[in-house]
């Protein structure tokens, strides 16, 4: 197997296509998204650097060769030196991330790439922040990287939440606990299948930018309401979402939603759609109608709608937040995978800086006993250990 690194971003566009058939509808592992994520987090920033692995079955790396890829990047660091991460880590929070290869190639893929990590000493610790327990690929990367004596450890990481979809809504709400379903077939009937409500669905380029307004607006105002800044607040945040949304509404992976009560929107939501899969990945709710609980008749409206396209997952993702469990959603775990190559300099720096850490959450945990607070923070809304991008409040 041949192996190629880029490190220009230009460089993939040959790829582009074979990589998106690795990803098998996954948008958060396709190079739309990540490589716009590049684009706004990595390109023309200091201390980062592009490194992309590229597997090939034929030495002259034609496209239709493709095996896998590593979409990583590196990063430079004071404290952990040289750090390999994955594209879309960060203040994006974008889950299930990892290395890409079709399931009959993915061990062979994955000790071919550990083979070249292995050979460069370029990097210093490699940290992929939330890694799915079931990825067969990644995880047989940190194996294989072990037997090449680097140091391995597995970390419990957020869980995401997700719903097994039935093929009809009868179905569905039948999962549902009775005093639930009373409660969806009520709303349903006396709101939704009413004249006030309207939900829309963003459907071609001259539709994006009105509902995308509204969902910036509502978000904002949600949070701010709960004392929060909002995930706009950040103007990378928001001019990365703003462009990678609409390559994903060119590619038919967006859902982008309204929902109005009475004239006026109430709900918007910012969902992903892989080939069977619609990915909850943000939303906004008007603060001032929570008694009309805008967060359900637009969950409602959504899964309907990924029923209707025959999904069978609908993915809450990351987060602990109460009301996933409601919709019958169960977790999924995920792990932080850490390597550290067997030099002496990345053991050290990596010894130190795990003591330190312990020392800095020993401290911080003695600190909130003594005075009473609790450690872990609960936003208003009650969604403890919401993640900085998957809050959907109201729900």
């Amino acid at each position: 197997m041949y192996v190629r690194c880029v490190e220009n971003i230009e460089e993939l566009d040959p790829v582009r296509e074979a990589w998106n058939a690795l990803a098998a509808g996954h948008p958060f592992r396709a190079p739309t998204w990540l490589t716009t994520w590049w684009q706004h987090y990595g390109d023309g920033q200091r201390g980062r650097e592009l490194r992309v692995w590229l597997a090939f079955s034929s030495k002259l790396a034609d496209p239709a060769s493709l095996q896998g890829v590593l979409p990583c990047y590196l990063e430079s660091t004071w404290t952990q030196g040289r750090v390999l991460r994955l594209l879309g880590d960060g203040e994006v929070c974008s889950d299930h991330l990892g290395l890409v290869a079709a399931s009959e190639s993915a061990c062979a893929v994955a000790e071919t790439f550990a083979r070249r990590l292995a050979e460069v000493d370029e990097w210093d610790l490699l940290d992929f922040a939330a890694v799915d327990s079931d990825d067969a690929a990644t995880h047989a990367l940190g194996e294989s990287l072990a037997l090449d004596d680097c140091t391995v450890s597995r970390l419990q990481a957020d869980r995401c939440w997700v719903i097994d979809l039935p093929s009809t809504w009868d179905d569905f709400l039948a999962m549902q606990s009775k005093s639930h379903r009373k409660q969806l077939r009520q709303m349903t009937a006396r709101v939704l299948e009413s004249d006030r409500a309207r939900w829309q669905l963003a459907e071609s380029p001259n539709e994006f930018a009105t509902p995308w307004s509204t969902l910036v607006e509502l978000h904002q105002r949600r949070r701010k309401s709960l004392g929060e800044p909002g995930c706009f607040a950040s103007p990378r945040w928001a001019a990365f979402h703003w462009d990678v949304a609409q390559h994903l509404l060119d590619e038919d992976s967006l859902r982008l939603s309204t929902l109005e009560l009475d004239g006026r929107a109430i709900a918007a939501e910012y969902h992903l759609a892989g080939a069977r899969t619609t990915y909850a990945y943000q939303g906004g709710v008007d603060p001032d109608r929570l008694h009309d609980e805008p967060g359900q008749l637009s969950t409602i409206c959504s899964i309907k709608r990924a029923i209707d396209e025959g999904h069978t997952r609908f993915d809450f993702l990351r987060g602990d937040e109460p009301y996933k469990a409601h919709w019958r959603a169960t977790p999924r775990q995920a792990v932080r995978l850490v390597a550290v190559p067997p030099r002496m300099w990345p053991k050290l720096r990596r010894g130190a800086w795990t003591g330190l850490s312990d020392a800095t959450r020993l401290a911080r945990f003695l600190g909130g006993r003594g005075s009473g607070r609790a450690v872990h923070r609960v936003p208003a809304s009650g969604s403890a250990g919401a993640s900085p991008s998957h809050q959907n409040v109201g729900k």
